[in-house]
């Protein structure tokens, strides 16, 4: 049996105890501890924390779970694998505080930021006592944070103490018999050779030798004449010994120390191998005597068995404490394996009963499961031996893949492995911005996207059945922003992106990165789209491994309201650009004014508002641009604001002397107000060019621009294109001066017969055009023109004799292709536009979605999109138009 000096429960004790004191010397000496704490108790814990929270903690979200006063929840939160739950017992508390105070040590350690930790520690503890705590942290910081190897660290951190602590008997052994050897060797145990009828004297045959010393050396095993090195190390105490066999072990064999005497005999008797006079506990070198230390085995014949050597071996109390403690420790080790084994495989049968009672549900009980059938998600009607889908959402992402509106044009890859998510485990890093503005933008945007999220979660709330399937782990979302310092969207703009999610065993990863802002944007509308609700569980749950690389083949992509014909309310203008940032549609077209008002509120211009607004609140003053363009640019999306000029303008410059109209026949057209246009004066000019100021200034767009130069009306106006000869020449002009002497890269102009002409054709050369209602067999040239395509995208009703004829359908504007066939100096994109002669607030989002949509995704995805729409596509589109519905982008 091994002694108590080392045995593993000592060497346990040892370890626990000495680091426990260096626990208590980080306290007290680190974190100011007054009075001086002498045990590790949970207010050991609340005094680390206080003194280091503010260094340790990365993010809000760990500062809010240290507010408690509890630091346990912050531990479990930071290292969930520890199993912190094992140890609520009572009588593993102190173990518990142990483990908690260790870890939190190593925490510190390791999360400092300021470096605050690693100085106090430098600067308060021992050199011993700091290469242990360097030695604790490298040992954990390559393994998992359990309890295990938590104990496993601080073993290793303290392996030099333990060897120095085990040494240190023999090392006092050695100086003991250097002191016999060399101050009294008279005074030392003789005994009785083989060889030699050696005689000891009476004072040393009944007493055994004690020293000052705790330990004292058997006499018999230190020889006069012999050096140490030859000598067997054996060391006694009041109640044990060292002998040389069990040293060379390492083990220390315990024995009751005994009155040792000469044999009358030189041999041992047949039956008792030892006699009645020996201490029968080995047979050694030399000696007629059984066991008697220094005697020989000759004289003994065969080995003592065991019951011999225990027969005379008598233990302490404390070595059969330490045994029972020992023992007590592994059955408790035990136990708790088999406990945690028991757990593990009940949570896993617990799991797998949950799949299977889905399963068994969805198979007999669940009217609402779901089938895959070519690719295609199905209502479950009757059962099946097919996979089973207990959620529509689990049987889109799975069967059909992400449905996303418009479809990326570049790389694509889906797993087919559901992961569960939840926003409250959400980390974010907005890992390179190029600018401060572009953080602001990218915030508000972020906050959007997370406000989706978090309105999908309370729904799920309310629908949570309390069985989940997936573990729902943390997201990590990193955004990168490479290049573009302005959050604007410009020409020439990069809005491509590229989101990469990757799945482990606790996190889930997003990367978003993108040249520019509106890229970026971009990339959380695409996510927002691959991220859905379980309507089974409640959870957020998307595939565990995505990559979409995806880019927009037109970079104008327009959708147009006019606001002139009739006054459609702000916020219903507001939803308008959430809906169209969900289609990423990126240029909202307002055209502002028409013949039969002008509703903006200009206040250098207040006779426009007096004369063309229906009424004195049906006005948009400059807060509500401001508002509007505000919205639309966290969105990725400019704001083009158009006002009709030269003609017709009709009622709202009924006031200026240089609005007429010039009678042609016999009717003078000139008494139809609305049939007014301007006359190419510079006091009109001069009115344009403080309208283009303001508009520049409020929307602040200044590299596209919106001249109208537009013949649209209701009636028969005569003369419209001959009297404005010199527009454009003089309007270039002067947009130039109100945009502060730079001209717009691309102005823009509705096309007419009126740049048919050699002097207007010039002019606008190599310079934007928007085609509606053209005729492709008119023979007019565009091959110097930069092109805006909206001819088949008219989402107003077609008119036959001033009446309501038919609608255009999504699946016309969706097959519209011929447009690419068009000989053109560039094309730059496409617009849908609305006029509002029969739309106000009721019945815009009917005239506008989905066919706008199917513009959009026709703009976006051209490069591989089908020229008609199949299957598939009505799917996606009527997916997108379900989410826009329940207002989930709103």
């Amino acid at each position: 049996m091994d002694s108590d000096a080392s045995c593993s429960d000592c060497k346990i004790e040892f370890i626990e105890g000495k680091w426990t004191q260096i626990l208590l010397n980080w306290i007290n000496k680190c974190t100011v501890q007054e009075p001086r704490v002498q045990q590790l108790t949970p207010k050991c814990l609340l005094s680390i924390i206080d003194k280091y929270k503010y260094d340790i903690c990365t993010n809000d979200l760990d500062r809010a779970i240290l507010c408690s006063d509890d630091v346990e929840p912050f531990i479990r939160y930071k290292y969930p694998i520890l199993r912190l739950r094992y140890l609520t017992e009572a009588m593993n508390l102190e173990k518990k505080l142990y483990i908690m105070t260790s870890v939190l040590l190593y925490y510190c350690c390791c999360n400092s930021r300021t470096g605050e930790v690693d100085n106090e520690i430098c600067k308060n503890l021992t050199i011993d006592e700091q290469e242990t705590i360097l030695k604790y942290c490298e040992r954990l910081s390559d393994m998992e944070v359990t309890i295990n190897n938590v104990e496993t660290a601080v073993n290793d951190a303290l392996q030099n103490l333990l060897k120095q602590e085990e040494n240190k008997p023999i090392q006092i052994a050695r100086n003991q018999i250097e002191k016999l050897n060399v101050t009294s060797p008279s005074a030392q145990y003789h005994p009785l050779s083989s060889s030699e009828d050696n005689s000891n004297s009476d004072d040393s045959k009944d007493a055994a030798v004690k020293f000052i010393s705790p330990l004292t050396v058997l006499p018999s095993a230190v020889p006069e004449a012999s050096t140490f090195s030859n000598v067997t190390e054996s060391v006694l105490t009041n109640d044990s010994a060292i002998d040389k066999d069990a040293s060379e072990k390492k083990d220390i064999s315990v024995f009751r120390t005994e009155k040792f005497g000469n044999s009358d005999d030189g041999s041992c008797e047949s039956n008792n191998r030892c006699k009645t006079e020996c201490d029968c506990a080995r047979c050694s070198i030399s000696g007629p005597c059984c066991g008697d230390p220094g005697q020989s085995t000759l004289s003994c014949g065969e080995p003592c068995s065991w019951k011999c050597k225990f027969k005379h071996l008598k233990f302490s109390r404390k070595t059969y404490v330490y045994a029972f403690a020992g023992c007590l420790t592994i059955v408790i080790l035990l136990a708790a394996v088999l406990i945690t084994l028991a757990v593990l495989k009940k949570k896993e049968h617990n799991r797998y009963d949950a799949r299977r009672l889905m399963d068994d549900e969805a198979r007999i009980f669940r009217p609402n499961a779901w089938e895959c059938v070519e690719n295609l998600c199905q209502k479950l009607s009757r059962p099946t031996s097919k996979r089973i889908y207990v959620s529509h959402s689990r049987c889109v992402l799975q069967c059909m893949g992400p449905q996303l509106w418009p479809y990326p044009i570049g790389y694509t890859l889906f797993s087919k492995n559901l992961v569960a998510m939840s926003i409250l485990k959400l980390e974010y890093k907005f890992q390179s911005l190029p600018s401060e503005n572009v953080h602001r933008h990218l915030a508000e945007a972020f906050k959007l996207f997370i406000g989706d999220l978090a309105r999908l979660e309370k729904i799920g709330r309310e629908m949570k059945n309390g069985t989940c399937d997936l573990p729902v782990k943390k997201m990590n979302i990193i955004i990168d922003i490479e290049t573009d310092p302005d959050p604007r969207l410009r020409l020439n703009t990069d809005e491509a992106y590229t989101i990469s999610v990757n799945s482990n065993f606790d996190f889930i990863t997003i990367h978003l990165s993108s040249s520019s802002f509106c890229g970026a944007r971009h990339g959380l509308e695409t996510l927002n789209q691959m991220i859905l609700l379980d309507q089974l569980t409640g959870y957020l749950i998307t595939l565990s491994h995505i990559i979409v690389k995806d880019a927009p083949s037109h970079k104008y992509r327009g959708l147009m309201i006019d606001t002139g014909r009739n006054y459609i309310p702000m916020p219903d203008l507001m939803k308008t650009i959430d809906t169209m940032a969900a289609c990423k549609l990126n240029t909202f077209h307002w055209r502002i004014s028409d013949v039969t008002s002008f509703p903006l509120l200009l206040p250098k211009l207040k006779e426009l508002f007096e004369f063309g607004a229906y009424d004195r609140a049906l006005v948009y003053t400059r807060a509500d641009v401001k508002a509007l363009v505000t919205r639309a640019k966290v969105r990725g999306i400019r704001v083009l604001i158009e006002v009709a000029a030269p003609g017709p303008v009709g009622r709202p410059w009924f006031w200026h002397s240089e609005a007429t109209c010039p009678a042609k026949n016999a009717n003078y057209t000139c008494d139809n107000l609305l049939c007014l246009r301007l006359n190419m004066r510079e006091s009109i000019f001069d009115i344009l060019q403080l309208i283009y100021a303001e508009i520049i200034a409020l929307t602040e767009v200044d590299d596209i621009f919106h001249l109208s130069d537009g013949v649209f009306t209701m009636i028969n106006c005569f003369s419209l294109i001959e009297d404005r000869d010199g527009f454009l020449d003089k309007a270039l002009n002067r947009l130039r001066m109100a945009n502060k002497g730079f001209m717009p890269k691309l102005p823009i102009v509705w096309y007419t017969k009126h740049l048919t002409r050699t002097l207007e054709a010039k002019t606008w050369e190599h310079l934007g055009v928007q085609l509606y209602k053209w005729n492709p067999d008119s023979g007019d040239y565009l091959g110097t023109f930069r092109v805006i395509h909206s001819n088949k995208w008219d989402l107003s009703c077609e008119m036959r004799k001033q009446r309501c004829y038919k609608y255009r359908t999504w699946q016309g504007m969706y097959s519209w292709t011929s447009w690419r066939n068009i000989d053109v100096f560039t094309i730059e994109g496409g617009e849908a536009v609305l006029w509002t002669d029969f739309v106000d607030s009721g019945n815009l989002d009917y005239h506008l979605w989905p066919r706008a949509a199917a513009v959009a995704e026709r703009l976006w995805s051209d490069i591989i999109a089908n020229t008609t729409p199949n299957p598939e596509v009505y799917v996606r589109l009527d997916y997108h138009r379900v989410i826009e519905e329940e207002g989930l982008y709103v």
